[in-house]
């Protein structure tokens, strides 16, 4: 980095605080500002621009024959996420935006923009993602049917006189402070830890790091995560979007590799200085800074690492996890395969030898 821009930086440090915030509230804005667009206004648009363009009724029928098969394949709520993801480009402008902040402001200098453990991470996400919607979703449909059939007691039937920001607030929090729990019992339970141990042994943590995630451990945390828009009512489109479009948004940009703490901010949010923390390989920081959306439950149980200018190394103290940089390039896919079975392997290990 120029030595004058190193200055710049160190006179106004606030800068790269504005720049990131200002940048993700209006990516953010952007996608809320087209989440009331409905698939079917997608797809119809579709059909009638092919129509107009071609004439061809042969292209029409089968357009028509494929969004009726994509409406019977999928369930409503995830044709609302799609058509929100793949409409709104500014969706699209969060990986490079991070990038560039990550060129701009970067913690670590020599770890590279796209190196291994970027690429590595980018598998994990091409991976998860299908596996992510078979997994979540049937999960997601029993919630609510055991809330509607056993526990509609829960349920606050007030929560419809309140406007809907209000109630996506309130979810908010209390489904954080429910993640805030289930990734401290996920830390203390030796067993749920070794599914949990893969998403904390990136050394080169990046944009994609929070995809680095056990589908055991993937499966354990989405749990509580929907139950709150259940509880307040929050209505699926919402609700889904808030769980697999802003929190996704907001969890690359804590991961990244950068110098930015967030300033006042980050006593309510989490920043990426906050969250390095909590993958941080010194034993010092262990347990600590579980919040991911929110940093003021740390600060309220006393989880909080006090220091806002420490930006630790990152990884486990585990040298035969199967890391990316033990292998090379080309045998990255061969790798992910690698890690998702190495859980199973040391728990088949600790049992054998007696261990608890």
């Amino acid at each position: 980095m120029p030595s004058w821009w190193q200055r710049f930086i160190s006179s106004y440090p606030i800068f790269p605080n504005l720049l990131a915030v200002t940048g993700l509230v209006w990516i953010c804005y952007s996608l809320a500002h087209n989440i009331s667009l409905t698939e079917a206004h997608h797809q119809g648009s579709i059909v009638e621009v092919v129509r107009s363009v071609s004439g061809s009724r042969f292209l029409v029928d089968k357009l028509i024959g494929l969004r009726a098969a994509y409406q019977d394949m999928f369930p409503e709520e995830i044709r609302v996420i799609l058509g929100n993801a793949f409409a709104n480009w500014a969706v699209w402008l969060v990986v490079p935006f991070i990038l560039f902040l990550e060129l701009l402001f970067p913690c670590n200098p020599s770890q590279p923009l796209i190196g291994k453990g970027f690429i590595q991470d980018a598998i994990w996400y091409v991976v998860n993602i299908p596996i992510a919607f078979l997994i979540l979703f049937p999960v997601i449909n029993f919630l609510r049917g055991l809330f509607e059939n056993h526990f509609g007691f829960l349920i606050m039937d007030s929560a419809t006189s309140w406007p809907m920001y209000a109630r996506i607030i309130v979810a908010l929090v209390m489904g954080e402070f429910f993640r805030w729990f289930n990734h401290y019992v996920r830390h203390k339970v030796h067993p749920l830890w070794e599914f949990h141990a893969v998403h904390h042994s990136q050394k080169e943590i990046n944009a994609f790091t929070d995809d680095r995630g056990h589908l055991v451990d993937l499966l354990i945390s989405s749990l509580v995560d929907y139950v709150p828009f259940i509880i307040f009512q929050v209505t699926n489109a919402y609700a889904m979007s808030i769980i697999f479009l802003y929190r996704p948004i907001h969890n690359r940009f804590v991961h990244a590799n950068l110098r930015i703490n967030l300033g006042w901010l980050g006593y309510i949010f989490s920043s990426p200085q906050f969250h390095r923390v909590h993958h941080s390989a010194d034993p010092v920081h262990a347990d600590k800074n579980f919040g991911v959306l929110f940093s003021f439950f740390d600060y309220l149980f006393g989880t909080a690492v006090p220091s806002r200018t420490v930006y630790p190394e990152t990884g486990i103290h585990d040298s035969r996890f199967p890391t990316e940089d033990k292998v090379g390039l080309f045998m990255l896919p061969k790798n992910w395969g690698t890690q998702m079975l190495y859980p199973f392997t040391r728990i088949f290990k600790r049992n054998r030898a007696g261990i608890r």
